[in-house]
């Protein structure tokens, strides 16, 4: 991959991990507590795994953008020039001069990926199959800049299914994928709640106060703001909420683990139940393509938002001893130097395709065992002696094969 057409992905890791740590230290200076130990644990282990099952996704999907854009784009089809995509500002005769019809490619890519990303994440709200490679997300009560990388690994399939359209209007994947991450590492910085509201900023772009409505669970912000950088997508399209009171974060049906694993499969598992129960070929169709909470005849009313008692709510934060948590901690940073080893021996070719798949399986088994261990759950003995086995075997796939 050329990497002038690209974010750095371990630079931009690593400004993330700085700005949480600013944030933790800021947040405990104004005597605001935005994180907990269990869900920033959670946060990140659901981010690296995300980052791990991308490995593969990315490659192919990039490889299918550009395949389509070759073959099927609207140049292709209809002759149609080319986006004109050279840059935009140049130094000429001691003055910077500007190619306005380079500057107009680049502003139609923006707003391209933008408006795509717009309709993908609305989407991903308003069909249930679609909800499931999302929730993932919003699975935190939490709202702060480690839940930005609590991202589904099956998200990235349907994204760039989506983008393909971008694909269509011949935008090179180079510039593509420069415009996408620019829009991501903007999405970062709006997972906060120590910013207020902007002034006339809250009318263009995607604020902090936007983005905090979008994660409430209070049903007048459910399925509001899905904005990726500027906003008035959500209100040409009707999808727009300001924040009146801050919200309650996280799903109307908590999912009340801190298991990564679950948090990705969840409501997968949920759609298969239903699925299986159902015999009707029509229904089977609904329960996929109809909104999350939709339940078929003779299955129940639909699940909708229900209002919530402020003064009884309570976060899932179960009480595990002082010497569990920090065992987690430990485990945590563990699995995540391995996962950084496998992901930079495999980008640097050191290690192969065959090799990191079971690699990532194990590490998926051990973040998973985190959260065990976060939730208090019972039964760790048994699963520590299945990860140190699982461990030697990997070894000896590793070292001897």
């Amino acid at each position: 991959m050329n990497r002038d057409a690209r974010i750095d992905s371990g630079f931009s890791g690593s400004l993330f991990l700085v700005l949480i740590g600013l944030e933790f230290f800021y947040s405990r200076l104004v005597g605001k507590k935005v994180y907990r130990w269990n869900d920033t644990v959670a946060d990140l282990s659901t981010g690296i795994l995300f980052s791990l099952s991308g490995i593969l996704v990315t490659f192919v999907s990039l490889w299918i953008y550009e395949k389509f854009r070759i073959f099927c784009s609207l140049q292709v089809l209809f002759g149609i020039p080319e986006i004109p995509l050279g840059a935009p500002l140049f130094w000429e005769d001691g003055n910077f001069q500007i190619r306005f019809r380079n500057l107009a490619g680049w502003i139609f890519v923006f707003l391209a990926v933008d408006f795509v990303y717009y309709w993908f994440h609305r989407a991903t709200h308003e069909i249930n199959f679609l909800w499931a490679c999302h929730v993932t997300h919003h699975s935190s009560e939490e709202f702060n800049l480690a839940v930005a990388l609590r991202q589904s690994s099956f998200q990235r399939i349907f994204e760039y299914t989506f983008n393909l359209s971008i694909a269509f209007c011949g935008v090179p994947w180079q510039a593509f994928l420069l415009a996408h991450g620019i829009l991501k590492i903007y999405q970062f910085w709006v997972h906060t709640r120590l910013i207020g509201t902007l002034g006339f900023l809250e009318e263009i772009l995607v604020t902090p106060a936007h983005h905090r409505v979008h994660h409430g669970r209070d049903p007048k912000y459910i399925d509001k703001n899905h904005g990726g950088i500027l906003i008035f997508w959500d209100r040409i399209f009707g999808s727009f909420s300001r924040e009146e009171e801050e919200p309650i974060y996280g799903l109307t049906k908590p999912v009340t683990t801190f298991d990564p694993v679950h948090t990705n499969l969840h409501v997968y598992e949920e759609i298969f139940s239903l699925l299986r129960k159902t015999k009707r070929f029509k229904e089977k169709i609904l329960i996929l393509f109809k909104p999350p909470g939709w339940r078929p005849a003779g299955m129940g009313p639909s699940v909708l938002p229900q209002e919530i008692d402020r003064s009884r709510y309570e976060k899932f934060d179960p009480i595990v001893s002082e010497q569990k948590t920090v065992w987690g901690v430990l485990e945590f940073l563990l699995w995540t130097v391995l996962s950084m080893s496998l992901l930079k021996f495999f980008k640097t070719g050191n290690l192969a395709l065959w090799k990191m798949i079971p690699a990532i399986v194990y590490v998926f088994y051990g973040f998973k065992h985190t959260g065990f261990v976060l939730n208090g759950s019972p039964g760790g003995k048994f699963r520590i002696v299945f990860l140190l086995l699982g461990g030697m075997l990997l070894s000896g796939i590793l070292l001897f094969f």
